[in-house]
């Protein structure tokens, strides 16, 4: 008789999820906005090809070129990967500038391009704009 009473005192076995929910979504909305301000934070500013926009002065800073023929130009003089970082360094340090404006043709593989754009931030400089072609 004993095993019949426990059976029919028996307790309904759930577990309330309200809670639980409530800390998922706050983390969700959390994230999405530590994200969203990590992205304006460290994005690029790229302008778009064919940009009806204004193209800002940049004559002043320096400028490395990468051609199709993966060629590196710095402010015009053809230079190697290594005489790169010190040219580059020298003229951050006499200008005093921490940009960078970096051209690469379209062509050029992305392998190639990030090397550079490590090199570049090897050589001292802060931020690295990229240039595109323009209307």
């Amino acid at each position: 008789m004993r095993s019949s009473k426990r059976y029919s005192q028996k307790e309904s076995l759930s577990i309330d999820l309200t809670s639980m929910v409530d800390v998922v979504f706050l983390l969700v909305i959390f994230f999405m906005v530590s994200t969203t301000f990590i992205t304006l934070e460290s994005g690029l500013p790229v302008d778009l090809p064919q940009a009806s926009s204004p193209q800002s002065a940049i004559s002043d800073l320096p400028t490395v070129t990468i051609t199709k023929d993966q060629v590196i130009y710095l402010s015009g003089t053809q230079v190697s990967e290594a005489e790169l970082v010190t040219s580059l360094r020298a003229l951050l340090s006499q200008t005093g500038l921490s940009v960078v404006v970096l051209r690469a043709d379209k062509e050029v593989l992305h392998g190639t391009t990030v090397k550079v754009m490590d090199l570049i931030k090897q050589a001292g400089a802060q931020r690295i704009a990229i240039a595109t072609g323009g209307s």
